[in-house]
C-alpha cells in the first residue's frame, strides 16, 4: 500500500526543499494504529513504529537522514535547532538554518505548520505544533516574530503551509474554547467561529491562518494541504474520533520539512 502525503504543489520546485504531510496510508502499525503511525509515545509496537520512519523517509528522499522531534506540550516554547538529533526536548515549535536538519511535528487532530524561506543570504526551515491551546497563546505568530529576531529572516519572505486537521465540519467546541479564543483575538478568532443549532465549531487552520498573515507573512504565501482528519478514516489519524468511538489512543502521522545539501 503507498505511503498517504499530501504537498504544496508549489513548493515541489525549490532546489533542495523536502517537505511533505503524511497520513496513515501504508506503513506496519496494526490494531488501532494501523498504517503509518510514527509515535512511539502512544503503546504501538515499537519495531513497527520504527519500521514506518524507515519507510517514510526512504519515500520522501531523506534515506540516511534524521527527522528531528520534540515532546509537544500544547504551549509556545520555540526551540532553535542548529543540528540533527532525535529528541530537541520539549516545545511546540522549532526552526533551524542548517541544511540536512529535517524538522517533524507528530499529529492527530492538531494543526501542523511548515515554514521556509531562502534569500541571498540564507535558508531556512520551521514547524509549528499548533492545537487550541497553542493558538490561544499566539504560537504561530510568536514563532514568526522568533524567526525575524533571532534568524533575521523578514515574515514576508517566509512561505507556510497547514496541513491535516480536524475541521470546523467536525470540530464542536464549548465556551471553555471559544470565549478565551474570543477575549484573545477578537475579530480575528471571529470568522473562525460556526454557530449551528445552539452549537460551536472552530475552523483552527482559518484562525492559524489569521495569525501568520497578522504576524506579517503574505497570505498568497499561506497554503492548505489535506483534508480533515476526523472525516477521513482510512488516510488520517484522529484523537477525537477514534476517543468518541470508545478507542483510548491511536497513531500519529508525522509533517515534517528541511533542506538537502549545502546551500
Amino acid at each position: 500500500m503507498e505511503l498517504t502525503v499530501y504537498q504544496v504543489p508549489d513548493w515541489e520546485s525549490e532546489p533542495g526543499l523536502r517537505h511533505g504531510f503524511l497520513g496513515r496510508g501504508g506503513g506496519n502499525s496494526r490494531g488501532a494504529y494501523a498504517g503509518l503511525n510514527v509515535s512511539f509515545g502512544v503503546g504501538d509496537n515499537p519495531r513497527a513504529v520504527k519500521d514506518n520512519y524507515c519507510d517514510m523517509k526512504r519515500a520522501m528522499g531523506m534515506a540516511g537522514a534524521r527527522m528531528v522531534t520534540m515532546r509537544q506540550r500544547h504551549g509556545d516554547t520555540i526551540i532553535d535547532v542548529a543540528e540533527p538529533c532525535k529528541d530537541a526536548g520539549e516545545g511546540d515549535a522549532m526552526v533551524t538554518g542548517a541544511p540536512g536538519v529535517f524538522l517533524g511535528v507528530l499529529t492527530a487532530d492538531c494543526v501542523p505548520i511548515v515554514c521556509w524561506a531562502r534569500t541571498s543570504q540564507r535558508r531556512l526551515a520551521a514547524v509549528i505544533h499548533a492545537g487550541w491551546r497553542g493558538t490561544l497563546a499566539g504560537l504561530a505568530m510568536k514563532t514568526v516574530r522568533h524567526i525575524e529576531s533571532r534568524h533575521g529572516t523578514r515574515a514576508r519572505d517566509l512561505r507556510c503551509a497547514l496541513g491535516p486537521a480536524i475541521g470546523p465540519c467536525c470540530y464542536e467546541i464549548g465556551p471553555d474554547v471559544s470565549d478565551p479564543l474570543l477575549r484573545e483575538w477578537g475579530d480575528k478568532a471571529e470568522p473562525s467561529l460556526r454557530r449551528e443549532e445552539g452549537k460551536t465549531y472552530l475552523d483552527l487552520r482559518r484562525l492559524n491562518a489569521a495569525l501568520l498573515a497578522a504576524a506579517g507573512v503574505r497570505e498568497e504565501r499561506i497554503a492548505s494541504a489535506g483534508p480533515c482528519t476526523r472525516c477521513n478514516p482510512t488516510e488520517l489519524y484522529s484523537y477525537r474520533r477514534e476517543s468518541r468511538n470508545g478507542v483510548r489512543n491511536t497513531g500519529r502521522q508525522a509533517s515534517f520539512i528541511g533542506w538537502a545539501g549545502t546551500p
